[in-house]
């Protein structure tokens, strides 16, 4: 009788697992989102209309190489970059840009949306960057920024 609720209290320590993995945005386990996400090498790239991305504003795409999504942001007219959403403190997804700022529900950190810097930790590494190009209407993702 012990042993069927320890497989029952395991069992629901599992389903706790997934459901907070999943509660906070990320397909992966953490160890795997502590590495940069990046766009796909070869296949379709990267767009979004320019329209779509108002300035002070943002978009929201998806890396198709790790199903995270991207932040495109334009916070002066005509300035276009992108940013992995996923908080280089402990890989949850953090929110859609807002007053100038992304932020980590997890633990609080905070990124400045021009730039990707933390304005507040527990982070210290800033959000992966990527290379944006207008190519007329269009915005094309390039792979992440040094």
């Amino acid at each position: 009788m012990d042993g069927g609720i320890a497989a029952v209290a395991l069992g629901g320590a599992g389903l706790l697992t997934g459901s907070l993995t999943a509660t906070f945005g990320r397909d992966e386990p953490a160890a795997k989102a502590k590495q940069p996400a990046a766009p796909a090498p070869a296949g379709p790239a990267v767009t979004v209309d320019a329209a779509s991305v108002p300035v002070g504003g943002s978009a929201q795409v998806k890396d198709p190489a790790s199903g995270d999504a991207l932040y495109v942001v334009q916070p002066k007219a005509g300035q276009y970059c992108a940013f992995s959403s996923v908080c280089t403190h402990s890989g949850c997804a953090v929110d859609a840009p807002k007053n100038g700022q992304l932020y980590c529900p997890c633990h609080g950190s905070r990124f400045d949306a021009a730039t990707g810097a933390v304005l507040n930790g527990p982070a210290t590494k800033p959000l992966p960057k990527y290379r944006v190009t207008k190519e007329g209407d269009k915005l094309r993702l390039g792979p992440p920024e040094s």
